[in-house]
Parts: structure tokens; sequence; C-alpha cells
């Protein structure tokens, strides 16, 4: 590119970022009061400089006069005698009134215009480390309350497209966390950077209730997923679905994991039938709002190498706690690995002859969970215990 238009170009650059810093109304009032703080030291200057009070003897000290007169301080240890001098302070008194009550108005209507705009979900968070739940149902408020049970003061983001008035009731009623809200469809990239997804620690997304069916939801959730791990690969992902034929969309988009709407509705109702009371353990077990619960339980140091029979005794002895398995970070090799994200005539090819063969591959899993391992179970490092305990 010609070394005159680059300068052309880069001389509209500057002037439009002039003309946008100068058009700022804190700016221009800022102007103001310099130029009233200017005008008004160099005339008081002017007109005490040869004053038997000797208050001005250099232009510093005019400036000052005026800075503390302008702002209505008032101090009085300098004052002019002159007419000149007088009429000069009448005329910066008269002027610092306007220009800082205008300056003071200024600042509050952006304050209260901010405010407005956070409340509708309209600004972009500045949260780190937070967690982002995407979409809107019955069970969100449900979340938060966990979440509060379990974390401390946890960062919440809702984004969603949902009126703002009922949002703002749930961030009312719930003081132990910071909750902020985003308004919009939470599938687009836009959303989601205001929702500053590239940062958190974690997204869930919920089966959204404004879609007409449970199929829409399903593909929103899918949509979701994919721009999510997109926009940031590293969160931990969770996503909640009501068609079970969809979870593997869901893995394949890698997410973390995948619930299902009532998936053991049908499990419980015919064990209340054939074992009377285990759904109420269950049920008990799922609660955080009374009764044991299940929970995860560092492993120390000491007991690496030992044996899941001496890790029971240990919890037991410990926390009365009942260990009832262990978790474990892993990173199987699954076959959305292997195949490409578009469903081509290959990938279709290698699905039928592994299926032709009988061989099949693991599904991508970061956490395998063994419930009831053999009592001579070693323990290993990156292991992690499930209890049965009241933390309460």
């Amino acid at each position: 590119m010609p070394k005159p238009i680059k300068r052309q170009r880069s001389f509209r650059r500057l002037r439009r970022a002039l003309t946008l810093f100068l058009n700022n109304s804190i700016v221009r009032i800022q102007i103001g009061i310099l130029a009233v703080v200017t005008i008004g030291g160099l005339l008081v200057v002017f007109f005490e400089n040869n004053s038997p009070m000797g208050f001005y003897k250099h232009v510093f000290d005019g400036f000052w006069w005026a800075f503390v007169t302008i702002t209505t301080v008032g101090y009085g240890d300098a004052y002019p005698v002159s007419i000149g001098g007088r009429l000069t302070a009448i005329a910066v008194m008269m002027t610092g009134i306007g220009v800082i009550s205008t300056l003071t108005a200024t600042i509050s209507s952006a304050f209260i215009e901010s405010r407005i705009r956070k409340g509708q979900g309209l600004e972009k968070v500045k949260l780190k480390k937070h967690i982002v739940i995407c979409g809107w149902n019955f069970n969100v408020e449900e979340i938060i309350r966990t979440l509060e049970t379990e974390l401390d003061f946890p960062s919440i983001v809702l984004v969603n497209s949902c009126d703002p008035s009922p949002i703002g009731e749930i961030v009312t009623r719930h003081k132990d966390s910071e909750i902020s809200f985003v308004a919009g469809d939470f599938s687009k990239d836009d959303i989601l950077d205001k929702a500053n997804v590239r940062q958190a620690e974690c997204v869930i997304i919920v089966a959204d209730s404004n879609e007409l069916t449970a199929n829409k939801a399903d593909e929103k959730t899918i949509i979701t997923a994919l721009t999510v791990k997109n926009m940031n690969s590293k969160v931990r992902l969770y996503a909640h679905i009501i068609n079970p034929d969809n979870a593997s969309h869901l893995r394949r988009a890698k997410a973390d994991d995948v619930v299902v709407s009532d998936k053991y509705s049908g499990f419980l109702l015919a064990m209340h039938v054939t074992n009377p009371g285990v759904p109420r353990v269950v049920d008990e077990l799922l609660s955080l709002s009374y009764g044991n619960e299940i929970i995860r339980l560092p492993i120390p140091d000491d007991l690496v190498g030992k044996t899941f029979w001496q890790l029971t005794e240990f919890f037991k002895d410990k926390h009365d706690a009942i260990l009832f398995g262990l978790a474990h970070e892993s990173q199987k090799m699954g076959l959305t690995d292997l195949l490409s994200d578009d469903d081509s005539y290959l990938d279709r090819f290698i699905r039928q002859k592994l299926q032709e063969s009988g061989k099949k591959f693991a599904e991508e899993e970061r956490m395998a969970i063994t419930i009831n391992p053999p009592k001579d179970r070693v323990i290993q490092k990156d292991d992690v215990a499930l209890v049965i305990m009241d933390k309460f």
C-alpha cells in the first residue's frame, strides 16, 4: 500500500478517535472546568498582582484559588480585594455552580443507565472463573440453590431470553451468590461473549422452556454446546436434554456430561412396588435440604497405595461417612476423536465396519466412576472418594 494512502488512513482514524473523545459529555465538562480554572486563575492574578494583601504572587496561586472557588470548598485562605478580582470571583462562582452540577448529574445519569442496562441483561459481564447457566426452565433456581449450598458465594451468569423482571426477583432472593444476567439467544456467539464464556470455569445448558417443542430445545442445546466449546475448549460443560437419543450428539460436541430428563422416573415408580423404601433413600441422597447426601472427599496422601477397605475404615472413623465408590480422572479415546466433524461417507463407512466386526470404542469420559470396588482395590494418586454423610 502506498505511503500517502497509509498516512491518509491513519489521519482519518486519529480524527475519528479524537471526535469520539471530544463528544464524550464528561470529557467536555472537564475541559470546561479546566478552562474556567485557567481563565479565572490568570485574571485574578492580573487584577490582584499589586494588592496589598499579597495573596496571589504566582500563577499557581491563582489556579489554586479558582479551583477551590469553582468546587465551592472556599477555604478562605485567599480572597480578592480589587473590583476586577471580585468580579472575576463572581463569574467563577456562577460558572462553577453550573459546571459542577452538570458534571455530578452526568456521572449520576451514567451510573443509573449502567444499572438499568445491567438489570435488563444488556451489559457485558466482566467476571472470571464464573458459572454460566444457559437457558431457562423450572430447574434453574434449584441449580442456583445447590450451587449456593456447595460453593462459597458463587459467581453465576444467567443467559436466556426471558423477561428481566422474574430474573431480577431471583437475583434479589439469592443473596448468597453473585448473579448477573445476559439477555438474548444463548446459542449466539455475541451473547455468549457478553457472558464472558471464554473465561468461565463451567457452563450449564438446560433445556430451554421458551422453545415450542422438545426437539427444538435439544437442537438449541446441541448448537450451544458446539459454540461454547469452540469459544473455550477447556471449559467444563454440562448439558440437560429431553430426548435421550440426542445424548450422543452432545458427547460428540465434547460435553463433559449429559443429564436426561425423567431418565429415572420409570425406575423409581417401579421400585416403589418391588422395593418399597428404596426410592425414599434415593430422594434423601439427592436432596440437600435434609439428611445424608452424596459428596466427594479428597483422599489423604498417606492412604495412596492402601486398599479400598482401609480407606473405608478411615472415612468411617474420621468423618462417620460410608465410602461406596471412587472417581478417577481419565481421558479415553472415543470414536468421536477418530472421525471428522462432518458426517462424511468415510465416517459412515468406519462406523459400519466397526458394527460389522463387533468392535467398539469407549466414549470419551473424563471422569471414570467405580461403585463398590473390591476391598483389595489399590488406591491411586488421582482417585477421589465418593461417600455418603450428613454434612450438617
